[in-house]
């Protein structure tokens, strides 16, 4: 019988902090005691995604406060990325919060 190779591939990426290289911000040990800011995107659901998240957090940890921006809003650009145009608006998030997650939801 002849040999026969098969060859599998994974469709799941790798996360990229399970990457040795990559350099992602620390994650805190427990979220007791921290401020979460919550970041919707603009699709319909993200809000009510991360408002459910926020909630299940707040029984979970002893957080300090949960605060949701408004929607990220697509905006058309002619040069650069979205995320160029957003750049004070992230910085004052991180200044305001130990935690921030984000969501797409439609």
């Amino acid at each position: 019988m002849p040999a026969f190779k098969l060859s599998m591939l994974s469709p799941l990426v790798p996360y990229l902090d399970e990457i040795a290289d990559c350099k992602l911000a620390p994650r805190p040990a427990t979220l007791d005691g921290k401020v979460l800011g919550l970041l919707p995107n603009w699709r319909p659901s993200a809000i009510h995604i991360l408002q459910a998240l926020g909630d299940l957090l707040q029984q979970r940890f002893a957080l300090k406060a949960v605060f949701m921006e408004q929607p990220v809003r697509e905006l058309p650009l002619r040069t650069g990325k979205l995320i160029d145009t957003m750049k004070d608006r992230l910085d004052d998030i991180a200044a305001r919060c130990d935690v921030v997650i984000t969501a797409s939801g439609d």
